[in-house]
């Protein structure tokens, strides 16, 4: 949510209560940007389109509470040793992300982070840097599925550009501080995103499925040592700094299981 249109506060993607008025304001943002993308994939041509709500706050609720366009389903993010996103495998023709943020780390990406915000500095897949566009990418290639599209502030459609090339950007926002942006008009961006989404796949035949060579090492950066202590102790964690985990994973599909007691790494 946090590179959505008309998003410009941490209460309008992290609020204290469910019905905060700012909460409900980032909600319909929500609804709003996704279902442009929605109508660029039907106009496109696509044959079905699968929405997951990947916004941790929003428990995978949103959508129950503001409308998704009715050619879409909605499915969900299951839990498992690998996480599965419902509806992702090879008959997929590509991916987009909605209203994704940059990269823990990021000079002037607004609410930027990987995973949990102010307490990971850096995470690392063989020892580049990367976020949570990346991890959806990787996903997302071990079903053979190109990423295609992402919309989010300018830092974040940067890091796509470096990292993935070939993925189209629609930019919502522009980020002045690590809570201030400058935002574009949303009716304009969603007018862009629609547009944007459906020309990426018209043209998906350019775009590349991203994989690496297994196994693959991540390692993650904590802001204080406490949080490492805990991942330390679980067989197959390497310890390289007082703030840093490290470890294997034999398949991309881990990419989104961290090590814990019910999951431990190679």
């Amino acid at each position: 949510m946090e590179g959505l249109a008309g998003v410009s506060a941490w209460e309008q993607c992290y609020p204290a209560d469910d019905d905060a008025p700012e909460y409900l304001a980032g909600l319909a943002a929500l609804a709003a940007d996704t279902n442009a993308a929605v109508a660029g994939c039907c106009d496109a041509g696509a044959t079905e389109v699968v929405v997951w709500d990947g916004h941790g706050r929003n428990r995978q609720r949103a959508f129950t509470r503001v409308p998704l366009d009715p050619r879409a389903t909605l499915r969900r993010l299951e839990p498992g040793q690998p996480l599965r996103l419902g509806g992702l495998d090879e008959s997929v023709a590509g991916a987009v992300m909605v209203g994704q943020h940059a990269m823990a780390g990021t000079l002037h990406g607004f609410l930027d982070h990987t995973q949990v915000p102010k307490e990971i500095c850096r995470y690392r897949i063989n020892g580049e840097e990367h976020g949570e566009m990346s991890q959806f990418a990787l996903h997302a290639g071990a079903f053979g599925v190109p990423l295609l599209h992402v919309s989010g502030d300018e830092a974040l459609c940067a890091e796509a550009r470096r990292l993935f090339p070939w993925v189209a950007t629609t930019a919502t926002k522009r980020g002045t501080g690590w809570a201030t942006c400058e935002l574009y008009p949303p009716a304009d961006v969603r007018a862009r995103i629609r547009r944007d989404v459906a020309a990426a796949i018209a043209q998906r035949a350019a775009a590349r499925v991203w994989r690496l060579p297994m196994p693959a090492e991540v390692s993650v950066e904590y802001a204080w040592s406490g949080p490492a202590d805990a991942i330390a102790a679980i067989p197959g964690v390497r310890r390289p700094h007082a703030h840093t985990v490290a470890w294997h994973i034999t398949d991309p599909r881990f990419i989104y299981n961290w090590p814990s007691p019910d999951w431990h790494p190679a």
